[in-house]
């Protein structure tokens, strides 16, 4: 996973990627991308209860950063139509045909739900 450390005023939400990288660095004395999956981890953890290291958490809040990248990568993440199939998402109500149906109701090109 690459970051980009932009410039970013203190305390603005771009300034979160140069705040992880900081917290690498004191941690590992490396740049977030050169880290190893493990330590990388081991950042992410520390970013997630507001323990990572950094100058720029004394200006951004850290837990409302890590609210925000949560928010930003599962919407990245769902935009993409096979993770909206995993979901049952089978797309917008104004597709052609949706008003000739039910509620609760399929239709053929829909898929089943899945019973464990």
């Amino acid at each position: 996973m690459a970051l980009r450390c932009h410039a970013a005023r203190p305390g603005s939400l771009p300034s979160g990627p140069g705040g992880i990288n900081q917290a690498a660095q004191v941690l590992f004395q490396r740049p977030f991308g050169h880290l190893s999956e493990p330590q990388q981890d081991q950042v992410v953890a520390a970013v997630a209860n507001g323990t990572a290291p950094g100058e720029n958490w004394q200006h951004l809040p850290i837990d409302r950063f890590f609210e925000e990248l949560l928010a930003e990568l599962a919407e990245a993440y769902y935009s993409h139509p096979l993770a909206q199939e995993e979901i049952g998402y089978v797309g917008m109500a104004d597709v052609p045909g949706w008003h000739r149906i039910e509620p609760n109701q399929l239709e053929a090109r829909e898929p089943e739900e899945v019973k464990p």
